[in-house]
């Protein structure tokens, strides 16, 4: 039992003095050789992009897509294109929320949190027409159907993002879309001025 005790004591004191010399080591990267010591090459400079070399770039796999968005998705965006018409207010369907949101410049891990809204997208963006600035997010959802628990954690963060940067969300049930007064009423209570 005592021997066991020692490995495991001789493990930890191991792995303790590995990561000491590691951060020794990187610190000597980031300031510098010590004196008296040659500093190494690590080449000339260029950076190799093997990015593309791997494919085919004669033939490759892409095809357009047939729809931007999906019967119900397009049948939302043109119910407000149409309520919007001749208002202050434009429409844009399928926005990526980076396009909408910015991760302050004094927050800590700012590339975690860019990295959470990088891919991610409102489903319609309500802007003022003049400048584009962004008053109001649009979430769809389907309420008839069963929604994967991804969708619902994203639709959540896409809130939560919203709250933070002090835009309005509005859901808006994809079974069953409001007429054109119903939409009005619920874009004057979510303080758009039409």
């Amino acid at each position: 039992m005592l021997n066991f005790i020692m490995l495991i004591v001789a493990i930890v004191l191991g792995k303790l003095v590995w990561d000491i010399l590691n951060d020794y080591r990187q610190k000597m990267q980031t300031t510098g050789p010590i004196p008296g010591q040659k500093r190494r090459r690590t080449g000339n400079g260029e950076v190799i992009d093997l990015s593309n070399v791997w494919i085919n770039m004669d033939d490759l796999p892409y095809r357009r897509r047939d729809y931007l968005l999906s019967g119900r998705e397009l049948a939302l965006y043109k119910l407000f294109a149409s309520v919007l018409q001749n208002s202050p207010y434009a429409a844009f369907p399928r926005v990526n929320l980076e396009d909408v949101v910015t991760v302050s410049i004094e927050a800590d891990n700012r590339t975690e949190y860019f990295n959470r809204i990088k891919n991610r997208y409102v489903d319609i963006l309500v802007c003022e027409r003049d400048e584009l600035r962004p008053v109001l997010i649009i979430i769809a959802e389907g309420q008839g159907e069963p929604r994967k628990k991804q969708q619902v954690l994203e639709d959540r963060f896409v809130r939560s993002a919203a709250d933070a940067a002090g835009i309005k969300y509005l859901p808006i049930n994809l079974n069953n879309l409001p007429d054109n007064e119903e939409l009005l009423i619920l874009l004057q209570n979510s303080a758009l001025k039409i």
